[in-house]
């Protein structure tokens, strides 16, 4: 193998040699791509990188030429790929009756250079909003809510709009409200709709996108809740920084105990790092392979760190959105996931590409993203933390798209995926859309504001190119943290026969407004085999249906429900949509089995061979939501069973005892009798490298 070295005393002009090493990750990238031009070298390539910092300006753009190549730290030394820049210089002012550090930046007065994040001694600061910024859940705790609509009627999901009214004293005709960006918080997504501007004689709204829904928070008479971010006349709080880019003036006002001279202030230069992007079939009439295009092969990073990447609000797919005639509109976010925030890796069309033992720290985006045409790659051992959107993004081209633009093999595994969804809530630890074969395996995922783990990209009963995905050994947890709704720390949607949800610790699931279940089969969620996941503490139902066909569900533990059912489903079809067998079901709950919207929950599952156990108290009954009317709100136990439901199963203590991350069967606990097998849930989370 060819073996070459970059270090930050080097220069790319020299010959990358462990005398005269490149100097930067574009600077190997061309100099290789000279060697192998001119025949010099073939075959596969590893540089190693050096300790040391290596300032990135823009992402670093990679081929098909650039394939077998390994950019690996060297062993036991700290290599990072910096996309930020340190401020000096600054001056002490009073703002707002405050003190504050102030630093021209002419380029932003200019419109060379703009930032959206700042980093202080490592930590991300929040730019200036109201209501006021609080440490619980990253400050969206503190929120305005919508006032009025000027369609209240207008409740299909997709009656978005980009009109509203604020309660009265909430918003003012601010001078830097055009420059600030108001934030929806509803349903399951946030929508960043910018260029507002307040009327101060009508108290009417008007923003330059819309939302992707209607403006309630949810399937109920409340309206969205809402902040105002990146707003100078709210630059009031220790840690808040603004930048204004009419001025180009950046202030930041300290917290107690910080002094220029001894605290880092950093700025991203650049939103992403990587894109590795080979070509489709047709693109190129030189053929590399029977598809007729030329991927990017066996490009792989190894032990690096990358670090400070910036944002912006990508434009969302548009979708079908002309009830409200607003098409002329953008929209402010995506209508799920985050789909439209790329990664800060992003490969194409890439084959056997690897991200392993990497730290991925401070970005806006999402970390890692592969899109269409990826197959056999993988991100292992990786730690992604502080990320503005989603953790890994993996999704391809659907049944009815170019087959050489779908995507499936992806591993993803072994990873530590926390605290995401800190600009962008509604971004997934491991979002599978369009993708087949993939893996997400012992992975540690935690502190989201969304979704743990999404897996299909299709509503209803139609065939998908999502199948034979297997989700198995995560621990997930703290997920949802009352930020937004309708969320699972698993989240399942369409029909994908094959996909596996097996052996994950799932426990600590909130949201703001209704959901946080553990696991979560969406609509037409089908042919999924769920077994061996201990779930437990969740808002919501451990196991939530909204509507399936044939699930598989077994060798569960589903534990402490604070609001709803151990098992719920909104949906009954005419069919069966699961067969829950050899499950614990452990109180308290509300109730055992829970019904939904339309349907009886007695028609929805084969359900036996289960251990059931509330201690210090009787079981709870089955039953229904007090608005439905036309079935039974409570079902006793004995009426559950007399409609042939858990007729071998027993009420019994089942003798576990628990702690953080295991749960342990006696010898003699009758769930073993039963059929039960028992699980190490430690095992769950990453695994040594």
């Amino acid at each position: 193998m060819n073996v070459f070295h970059l270090a930050p005393h080097g220069s790319d002009r020299n010959d990358g040699s462990s005398q005269l090493p490149w100097a930067s990750l574009a600077g190997a990238r061309d100099a290789l791509r000279a060697l192998r031009a001119s025949g010099t070298i073939s075959g596969a390539v590893r540089v190693q990188v050096d300790g040391g910092a290596y300032p990135l300006h823009a992402p670093v753009e990679f081929g098909p030429q650039d394939s077998h190549t390994t950019y690996a730290a060297a062993p036991g030394a700290t290599a990072i790929f910096d996309g930020g820049e340190a401020l000096h210089d600054w001056r002490e002012e009073t703002v707002h009756g405050r003190r504050a550090w102030v630093l021209d930046v002419p380029e932003v007065a200019h419109g060379r250079r703009y930032f959206r994040s700042l980093f202080v001694n490592g930590v991300r600061r929040p730019r200036a909003r109201l209501p006021k910024f609080a440490p619980d859940n990253e400050g969206v705790a503190n929120v305005f809510r919508i006032g009025e609509l000027r369609f209240p009627e207008k409740r299909a999901l997709m009656d978005g709009d980009n009109v509203f009214k604020p309660a009265p004293g909430d918003v003012q005709n601010w001078p830097s409200l055009w420059d600030a960006e108001i934030v929806l918080l509803h349903y399951w997504v946030e929508t960043r709709l910018g260029g507002a501007r307040f009327d101060p004689e009508t108290g009417w709204l008007r923003c330059a996108r819309r939302s992707v829904f209607n403006l309630y928070e949810s399937f109920n008479p409340k309206l969205a809740r809402y902040y105002i971010d990146n707003l100078f006349e709210a630059l009031t709080e220790p840690g808040e920084w603004y930048l204004d880019r009419t001025h180009g003036r950046l202030y930041y006002l300290p917290l107690p105990g910080e002094q220029p001279a001894s605290t880092v202030v950093v700025v991203p230069r650049t939103n992403a790092f990587v894109r590795a992007h080979g070509t489709a079939y047709n693109h190129s009439i030189d053929a590399s392979d029977l598809m007729g295009g030329q991927a990017v092969k066996h490009l792989c990073f190894e032990g690096l760190t990358f670090r400070h990447g910036d944002w912006y609000a990508p434009l969302a797919q548009g979708i079908k959105h002309d009830r409200m005639h607003l098409e002329d509109i953008p929209l402010g976010g995506a209508p799920q996931a985050a789909m439209h925030v790329p990664g800060v890796f992003e490969f194409r069309f890439a084959r056997q590409c690897a991200i392993t033992r990497c730290v991925i720290e401070h970005i806006g985006f999402s970390a890692v993203e592969f899109g269409i045409g990826c197959r056999t790659c993988s991100v292992t051992h990786t730690t992604m933390r502080d990320v503005g959107a989603g953790g890994v993004k993996v999704n391809g081209a659907e049944l009815d798209g170019a087959p050489a633009e779908r995507t499936g093999q992806i591993t993803v595994a072994d990873n530590t995926i926390t605290r995401i969804g800190r600009i962008f809530q509604q971004g997934v630890g491991v979002l599978l859309a369009n993708a087949f074969d993939c893996d997400v395996l012992h992975n540690e995922i935690a502190f989201t504001c969304y979704t743990g783990i999404s897996c299909g990209w299709a509503w209803g009963f139609r065939e998908t190119i999502a199948r034979n995905n297997r989700i198995e050994g995560n621990f997930i947890h703290d997920i949802g943290q009352g930020v937004l709704s309708d969320m699972g720390a698993v989240y399942l949607l369409g029909v994908q026969p094959g996909t596996v949800v097996r052996g994950n610790h799932i426990c600590r699931v909130t949201s703001a407004d209704y959901g946080g279940w553990g696991i979560y089969p969406d609509e037409g969620s089908s042919h999924i085999l769920i077994e061996s996941n201990w779930v437990h503490d969740t808002q919501g139902s451990p196991l939530r249906i909204h509507f399936s066909r044939e699930l598989v569900v077994r060798n569960n533990v589903f534990a402490r429900a604070v609001q709803e059912g151990l098992v719920g489903i909104g949906r009954v079809e005419d069919n069966i949509a699961a067969t829950v067998l050899h499950n614990v079901l452990l109180g308290p709950a509300p109730l055992l089995f829970e019904g939904g919207y339309k349907g009886d929950v007695r028609a929805a599952f084969v359900s036996d061979a289960n251990l059931i156990w509330f201690a210090d108290a009787p079981v709870a009954p089955c039953g229904h939501g007090a608005f439905r009317t036309d079935v039974p709100q409570h079902i006793s136990f004995d009426e559950w069973r007399a409609a042939g439901r858990d007729c071998a199963s027993r009420v019994a203590d089942p003798q576990v005892s628990e702690t953080e991350t295991s749960l342990v069967f006696a010898p003699a606990s009758p769930a073993l009798a039963l059929g039960f097998t028992p699980v190490d849930w430690r095992r769950c989370g990453p695994r040594t490298a």
